[in-house]
């Protein structure tokens, strides 16, 4: 293992804070004792686009070598020459705009694609792997909940073209793999699913769990989701990162399950009873639509994207990456938990 210090790109997340804690307690036990009046090397670079608010955040306080660069990965040139990058043993790369719009869209495509390219090309100067991480989507989504994609299954275009986030990740798998090919480049992408899991401090993973909580969950339609949690998927990235040989892709797995049985569970560990309202996709489509401008429903994106199916599997990660995901149930109690001790209106007791 390297003791060279791994650049995390979207340092601030909420994967991106359980990617710093995996990598030290990886790189705990085998840190060498920092010789007299030598300089102890930091175990992780993160990139944020704001220091003081990465300071004002009280979960960075207790990690431990973790050096800040400020920047953005649409802005490379302003940080891409630091001198604290000259020795990496690597890049996590987790920075991208989660929108499920097709409103200012562009601003999607640029972060995601161009963000992505410009640490591949930082990869290749500094000579060490990349790991960016993908979403299952590209490849992981269906008409039917029968179906489930492998790391050799083809794109999912036809279905994912309208809707910004996921198209662009699948553009920059792409485009990634092109430009790495030609560069020489260990680039491997990993594709998770949605994330959940205690930690999400900026509450924005966790949205559809908050509306349930908060009593803010109207209707749902006839579709499906597929989660792992968190804490499983950032080891297996820091494992990514690590061994000495991986594949070219992965995708790392969790629990696929229908809308409405995952809201069924939730009731179950939360003691809150779940809406029995089930509305047909087109009409929930309208509704979304109608009533945008109020911001009381999601984005229409988000409602079509709901109404399909899906899945993936792995061949490779459990082996290679040691990746496997826990129960479904200590995952949601664990989400819900912290949710209700963390976030204001949750921890007051309220609804609102």
């Amino acid at each position: 293992m390297s003791t060279d210090p791994l650049l995390v790109t979207g340092a601030s997340g909420f994967l991106g804070r359980h990617v710093l804690q995996a990598l030290q307690a990886a790189r705990q036990p085998q840190r060498p004792e920092t010789p007299a009046g030598g300089e102890s090397r930091p175990s992780a670079i993160a990139l944020v686009r704001d220091a003081e608010a990465w300071r004002g955040m009280e979960w960075t306080r207790e990690l431990g070598e973790v050096e800040v660069l400020v920047g953005s990965v649409t802005e490379p040139e302003a940080w891409i020459e630091s001198p604290r990058l000259e020795r990496l043993g690597g890049i996590i790369h987790l920075a991208a705009l989660v929108r499920h719009s097709r409103r200012r869209s562009a601003e999607v495509y640029r972060t995601n694609i161009e963000g992505t390219l410009a640490l591949v090309r930082l990869a290749a100067t500094r000579r060490c792997r990349i790991v960016f991480v993908s979403t299952s989507g590209t490849v992981g989504c269906f008409r039917e909940p029968e179906a489930f994609a492998d790391e050799d299954a083809p794109y999912r275009e036809d279905l994912i073209a309208r809707w910004p986030y996921y198209h662009s990740k699948l553009v920059a798998e792409r485009r990634a793999r092109s430009l790495a090919d030609e560069l020489g480049l260990d680039l491997v992408i990993v594709r998770p699913p949605v994330l959940l899991g205690p930690g999400d401090h900026r509450f924005r993973t966790t949205g559809h769990l908050l509306r349930y909580l908060r009593g803010r969950l109207p209707f749902l339609i006839r579709g499906g989701i597929h989660f792992a949690d968190v804490r499983d998927v950032a080891s297996a990235l820091v494992r990514a990162g690590e061994r000495p040989d991986v594949r070219p892709v992965y995708n790392l797995p969790g629990t696929a399950c229908g809308i409405a049985e995952f809201f069924r569970l939730v009731e179950e560990l939360s003691g809150i009873p779940a809406t029995r309202r089930v509305l047909p996709f087109r009409m929930a489509w309208w509704l979304a639509t109608l009533l945008r401008p109020l911001g009381v429903l999601p984005d229409p994106v988000v409602i079509e994207i709901a109404s399909h199916y899906w899945d993936t599997r792995s061949r490779y990660a459990g082996t290679d990456l040691d990746y496997t995901h826990r129960d479904v149930r200590e995952t949601l109690a664990d989400t819900i938990a912290w949710l209700r001790a963390n976030h204001p209106a949750l921890a007051e007791g309220g609804m609102q």
